[in-house]
């Protein structure tokens, strides 16, 4: 059963040359320079630079937050002071513990 009647013999070139541009058309839409798989991995690469953007944008508040303390809390400094560069106040005393290296086997 045939819905439309057969194509003259004088189109059939032209209908096979818009079936070959319109396959054409297709596939550098989905495989050339800007088609779809450059999208698909232009969206995954967008993903990946919100998601580190994102990581700095918390890395730079927790450094804000750091700045603030290290600017208006002296206690927090003086911890700082104290526990990476060894400081000691003129009244404390030092006590360095040796841990005694265990006897070969």
């Amino acid at each position: 059963m045939r819905f439309l009647p057969p194509c003259p013999r004088k189109y059939k070139g032209w209908l096979a040359l818009g079936v070959v541009g319109l396959l054409l058309f297709a596939a550098v839409g989905v495989y050339g320079e800007h088609g779809l798989l450059h999208l698909l991995r232009m969206r995954g690469e967008r993903q990946s630079v919100a998601q580190m953007a994102f990581g700095l944008q918390q890395r730079n508040e927790e450094l804000r937050t750091r700045l603030v303390q290290l600017q208006s809390d002296d206690r927090y400094l003086e911890r700082l002071a104290r526990e990476r560069l060894g400081y000691v106040k003129e009244d404390e005393l030092v006590y360095r513990v040796r841990v005694p290296h265990s006897a070969p086997r």
